[in-house]
C-alpha cells in the first residue's frame, strides 16, 4: 500500500478496521525500533564505560524478543517459534564459546564430551540419537 492511498483511507470508527490495524503496527514498529535502539545504545555506552565485556550475543537475543513483543498479530505465532529457534542456536553458539574458550591450548576427551551436551538441544532426533550413542560409549570406556 503506498501513501497516497493511506491519505484516502478513512479512519473513522467502524468503517476501516484495516486502517486501524495499519496503524497499530505502524506505531508497534515504532516503539519496536525505539527499544532496540535503547538496547544497542546501551550496548555501546557499555563499551565506552568499559564496564564489562558485552556479549553481543546476549544483545541480539534481546533484540530477538523485542521483534517477537511487536510483531503483527497474524505473524507473530510464527516468528515468535522461528525467534525462539533462532535464540536457542544463538545461546548454544555462546555456551559453546565459552566452554573453548577456557582450553586455549588442550582439549581432551571430556572437554570434546562435554561440548557435544551443550549442542544436543539444537539438534535433530537422529542426531540426538547419535550423540547420546557416543555419550555412552564414552562413559563405558572412561
Amino acid at each position: 500500500m503506498d501513501l497516497a492511498a493511506v491519505g484516502k483511507m478513512s479512519f473513522k470508527r467502524g468503517e476501516n478496521m484495516r486502517g486501524y490495524k495499519m496503524l497499530f503496527n505502524v506505531a508497534n514498529g515504532i516503539f519496536a525500533a525505539g527499544k532496540i535502539g535503547e538496547v544497542l545504545y546501551s550496548q555501546q555506552s557499555n563499551k565506552r564505560n568499559e564496564m564489562h565485556k558485552a556479549n553481543p550475543l546476549t544483545s541480539t537475543c534481546k533484540i530477538l524478543d523485542i521483534l517477537v513483543q511487536y510483531a503483527p498479530e497474524e505473524k507473530k505465532e510464527v516468528f515468535g517459534e522461528r525467534a525462539m529457534k533462532s535464540k536457542l542456536y544463538l545461546e548454544t553458539c555462546n555456551d559453546l564459546n565459552e566452554h573453548f574458550s577456557t582450553y586455549a591450548k588442550r582439549i581432551d576427551v571430556s572437554k570434546i564430551a562435554q561440548a557435544l551436551n551443550i549442542i544436543k538441544p539444537i539438534l535433530g532426533d537422529n542426531e540426538k540419537r547419535i550423540v547420546d550413542k557416543m555419550l555412552k560409549l564414552y562413559d563405558a570406556i572412561v
